[in-house]
């Protein structure tokens, strides 16, 4: 892992000489490319977003200042517009909640039983996910499955620690209610 002393430096670097990024980028591709991932759920499209990420990054590279908001926190809001974007102009797919590790996960079906059986409850995860607002399930994809601290969330969602506290905690609240009451269209 990159200290940040370090990475300053090799930002530095990088802000006069591109060529200096590869660090930057071998350190942060597969932390960007899961967060991508578990929002898109399509290898294909997530390697999009994630080359798209960089480039913005690398691009504008010059305009990073160090003040209240680490490069990792930069990296992750340019990634979630790269999201938004993509969301704009197509559905999203669908997400599983692993409930044992409290995270949105890609569905894994190795046999034709395990399949049918995974489409309903895919389908009535997918209605409630689907009734929670993006910021609910930004927040919570970042808190619970890039573990990033309230402070982190706040920086990329723009938006102050409270209400990023707010935004989990009514995401959940709301998961919940959808998931054991089936009510998915009332409990937003």
């Amino acid at each position: 892992m990159l200290i940040d002393e370090k990475e300053q430096e090799i930002i530095s670097r990088a802000q006069s000489n591109p060529g200096s990024f590869a660090p930057l980028y071998d350190h942060y591709f597969p932390k960007i490319y899961s967060y991508i991932y578990h929002r898109v759920q399509n290898p294909q499209l997530a390697e999009d977003l994630v080359a798209e990420t960089f480039y913005k990054a690398l691009a504008n590279i010059k305009k990073f200042k160090w003040q209240d908001r680490s490069f990792a926190c930069w990296l992750y809001t340019i990634a979630r517009n790269q999201v938004i974007d993509q969301f704009r102009r197509q559905e999203p797919l669908p997400l599983e909640l692993d409930e044992s590790k409290g995270e949105l996960t890609a569905p894994v079906v190795n046999n034709p039983e395990e399949k049918v059986l995974s489409e309903v409850t895919k389908e009535e995860l997918l209605k409630a996910i689907k009734t929670l607002s993006s910021e609910q399930q930004d927040a919570l994809l970042l808190r619970f499955q890039e573990e990033l601290k309230i402070k982190e969330i706040a920086l990329i969602l723009n938006k102050n620690e409270g209400a990023v506290k707010a935004l989990l905690f009514r995401g959940l609240k709301n998961l919940r209610k959808k998931l054991e009451g089936g009510d998915y269209y009332e409990a937003v």
